[in-house]
């Protein structure tokens, strides 16, 4: 598949078909994930492919767990069927054929730290140096998703689990210096009439100088 075609047809897919995808298509899949750019080509992230159900089931119960401490929260309180969508919309990936937990080793540089020394605020540091570490894995992970497209199968990017991080850093033996950045659910979706995504037109997103 021609790489504009698979940028232009790449969908977020919350459905799959039971079809396990073979280890060697997400080793292929990962591998693009590898090549992508990286903060001095410092290479932080790590994946890590769960097909076991149980881990998945565990992943899935530790984030209701969580969202429903969440709801019994004082602060909470109004916002119940909000976060109730939430969770649904947290948890639909364990059903997927295969997860995939995105790691990311942090970094810093050393003008964060000079900048740090010199007194200036952490919002200064951060308009200074945004995040390139997670700028990085966000360039990885749209490799790996544009890389299973190609091969047949699609994917859905989340964060909104990683309210339950602690949890699931324990699940999944998440050891120092790694933190648990994202997850992925991969696999063929169970239908090819995928509503499109209304996106912005070019116009409206680009300025020449």
């Amino acid at each position: 598949m021609d790489i504009f075609e698979a940028i232009k047809t790449r969908h977020s897919v919350r459905k799959f078909k039971p079809d396990i995808p073979p280890v060697e298509d997400l080793e292929r899949i990962i591998d693009a994930a590898r090549l992508a750019p990286s903060s001095n080509n410092a290479q932080m992230w790590h994946y890590v492919v769960i097909y076991n159900p149980e881990i998945k089931a565990q992943m899935k119960q530790a984030i209701i767990n969580t969202y429903d401490e969440i709801i019994g929260w004082e602060e909470a309180a109004g916002e119940k069927d909000k976060l109730e969508l939430y969770k649904n919309y947290s948890t639909f990936f364990t059903d997927a054929p295969v997860n995939i937990a995105v790691l990311m080793e942090p970094s810093t540089s050393v003008i964060a730290e000079i900048m740090k020394k010199r007194g200036l605020s952490e919002k200064e540091i951060q308009r200074s140096r945004p995040n390139p570490d997670l700028l990085s894995v966000g360039a990885s992970i749209e490799n790996l998703s544009l890389a299973a497209h190609a091969l047949g199968y699609d994917s859905c990017w989340l964060t909104a689990p990683l309210c339950a991080y602690k949890k699931l850093e324990e699940i999944l033996d998440v050891k120092p210096p790694y933190e648990l950045v994202s997850f992925l659910c991969v696999g063929k979706p169970y239908s090819d009439n995928i509503p499109e995504k209304t996106k912005k037109p070019l116009s409206e997103i680009i300025t020449i100088m």
